[in-house]
């Protein structure tokens, strides 16, 4: 899967649980510049995540979350893992 491929599904995953346009989704998302970005809905990301890309992001991926564009980057790292 190419990386634009992670990152427009992503973009999809980002929108739907944060409740955001897709074009509001942009790399410097981060928690902080995010209203309903909290502790709830991070978890909501990651099993959205998961269960999107058949992967299990282990809980120092997960905390690694912290924007957009670096959930992309580990999302696609972890992908690419796999056999």
């Amino acid at each position: 899967m190419r990386a634009q491929e992670v990152e427009e599904r992503l973009r999809d995953i980002f929108a739907t649980v944060l409740e955001l346009n897709a074009n509001e989704v942009a790399p410097e998302l981060r928690p902080e510049s995010c209203a309903k970005w909290d502790s709830l809905r991070h978890i909501h990301l990651v099993n959205a995540i998961d269960e999107e890309f058949g992967v299990s992001l282990d809980f120092a991926q997960q905390m690694e979350l912290t924007s957009f564009g670096k959930t992309v980057e580990i999302v696609y790292s972890a992908i690419s893992r796999q056999p």
